[in-house]
């Protein structure tokens, strides 16, 4: 089985950063303000339960098995939280470049490519559960807007102690 680059890279994170939670969410508040103040009641037992998801997802390389799930989610976000399509490209975006950051040299041109597909695959996912739900989120996909304001499995490396 060849090696998922992906989870390794969320490996290597932890190792180097420890809990990187933080710069994420700092990272994904400056490149989506909208969403801080979204986020703004939640606590940080509440976004590390959420992060925890999103690793999960980005650790999967097919997401057949996810799809209720995904359209329960995207339907909820919505509707109890008013999220808009391009949050979730926004926080992926923050995911990877906080991992890119924190591996400084050891970051390697195959880690950009396997996110860069892993990113692809997810938002495509993502994309197919707005199309589905017109009624609670914009028709408007995620990759139209940028995702950036600049150019299962799980991780339990990356969860800080403590938030389960």
């Amino acid at each position: 089985m060849a090696e998922d680059l992906v989870y390794t890279s969320f490996e290597m994170a932890a190792e180097i950063g420890g809990d990187i939670a933080p710069a994420i969410y700092a990272n994904y508040f400056a490149r989506c303000p909208g969403s801080q103040a979204l986020m703004s009641h939640i606590d940080d037992l509440v976004r590390g339960k959420m992060l925890e998801e999103v690793y999960r997802l980005l650790m999967l390389d097919d997401y057949r098995e996810e799809q209720g799930y995904l359209n329960f989610e995207i339907k909820n976000h919505k509707l109890a939280y008013s999220v808009e399509a391009n949050m979730y490209g926004n926080l992926l975006a923050a995911i990877q470049d906080t991992i890119r950051s924190t591996l400084g040299d050891a970051w390697q041109p195959a880690f950009e490519a396997a996110w860069q597909q892993r990113i692809g695959d997810l938002t495509q996912e993502i994309n197919a559960r707005i199309q589905e739900s017109p009624s609670t989120m914009s028709r408007e996909p995620l990759t139209s807007r940028p995702i950036c304001q600049r150019d299962l499995k799980h991780c339990p490396l990356i969860i800080t102690p403590g938030y389960f």
